[in-house]
C-alpha cells in the first residue's frame, strides 16, 4: 500500500509538471488550475503514504530512499506554500522535477521496513523533523541563488534571453533567499540542538566524532558565516549566492555521503538512520 500511494503520488508529480510547462513557456503569470490540481492530489496521497508507514512501524527516514521521499514531500509542500505567497510559476521548473527525482527513487527501490519504536523519542522526533525542515530551507536558498546569478548574467547582456523574462527580478530573488536562508538556519540550529540532546542520553563512546555530527557541524557553520555576512552587510549579491551553492553541496555530502560512513546515524540495510 506505501508503495502504491507513493508511485501515484509519483505520477500525479508528473502530470502536474507536465501541465506546467506551457505556463512558463509562455510567461503566464500562473499555473493552471489543472497543474496545481494534479501536485495537490500527490501531495495528499505523498502525505497518507509517509503517515500510513509510520502507523505499521516503518519510519520513512530509516533508509536513504525513505529520507530523500520525505524530503520531496517537504519540498512540494514547500512549493505550494511560496506559491501562495509570491506567485512564482518559474519556481516549479527547479523545484518540481528535483521533487520528481526523488520521488521515484522511492517507488523504484523502496527502503526496507523497520521497527520505529526505538525512534519514537520526543528528542529524536523533533532532530528529524527540524533537520528535514532545516534542509527544506536550504534547497529553496539554493534555488533562489541559481535563479539570482541567471538574472544578474542576463542583465549584463545587451539583448537578455527569454529566458530572462521567465524568471523573478532580483529583487524578489534576494527576498526569497534571505527568507529561506533564516528559515533553514533556525530548524538546522534546533536539529543540532536535539540531536545532541537525544545522542548524549541514547548512544554510547564518542559520538561527538560520529562523521554525520561532524558534517551537519560544517555545514552549519558555513550557513552561519552566510547569514552573519549577511547581517554585516559584507556578502551580497553574487557573492552570497555562491555560497549558497557550496552550502547545498555540503547539505549533499551530510545528508547522503556521511550517512554511509557513519555508525547508528547512517542508512544501512539492517540499521537504519536519521537525517
Amino acid at each position: 500500500m506505501y508503495t502504491a500511494l507513493i508511485a501515484g503520488a509519483l505520477a500525479l508529480y508528473a502530470v502536474g509538471i507536465v501541465l506546467a510547462l506551457p505556463s512558463f513557456l509562455r510567461r503566464r503569470a500562473a499555473l493552471p488550475a489543472a497543474s496545481l490540481g494534479a501536485l495537490a492530489l500527490g501531495l495528499a496521497m505523498h502525505g497518507s503514504a509517509l503517515t500510513l508507514a509510520a502507523r505499521i512501524g516503518r519510519l520513512p527516514v530509516m533508509d536513504v530512499r525513505s529520507a530523500l521521499s520525505f524530503l520531496a514531500f517537504d519540498l512540494t509542500l514547500a512549493f505550494f506554500l511560496i506559491y501562495l505567497w509570491q506567485r512564482l510559476p518559474s519556481l516549479g521548473v527547479f523545484m518540481l522535477p528535483f521533487v520528481f527525482v526523488l520521488t521515484l527513487a522511492a517507488v523504484v527501490e523502496p527502503g526496507p521496513a523497520f521497527d520505529s519504536a526505538p525512534f519514537r523519542s520526543g528528542w529524536i522526533a523533533a532532530h528529524i523533523a527540524a533537520m528535514i525542515l532545516g534542509y527544506t530551507g536550504f534547497f529553496i536558498t539554493f534555488v533562489a541563488a541559481v535563479m539570482y546569478l541567471i538574472q544578474e548574467r542576463e542583465l549584463k547582456r545587451k539583448q537578455p534571453r527569454a529566458f530572462y523574462y521567465r524568471l523573478p527580478s532580483l529583487e524578489v530573488c534576494d527576498r526569497l533567499y534571505v527568507r529561506s536562508l533564516v528559515f533553514g538556519l533556525v530548524f538546522l540550529s534546533l536539529g543540532l540542538i536535539t540531536g545532541i540532546v537525544s545522542a548524549s542520553r541514547n548512544w554510547r563512546g564518542p559520538w561527538e566524532y560520529d562523521p554525520k555530527i561532524l558534517a551537519t557541524l560544517g555545514t552549519w557553520i558555513i550557513y552561519l558565516m552566510l547569514f552573519s555576512s549577511r547581517l554585516a552587510g559584507s556578502w551580497r549579491g553574487r557573492r552570497a549566492a555562491y555560497v549558497a551553492i557550496l552550502g547545498f553541496a555540503a547539505i549533499l555530502v551530510t545528508f547522503i555521503g556521511a550517512s554511509f560512513v557513519s555508525g547508528p546515524h547512517g542508512f544501512f540495510p539492517n540499521l537504519g538512520g536519521a537525517p
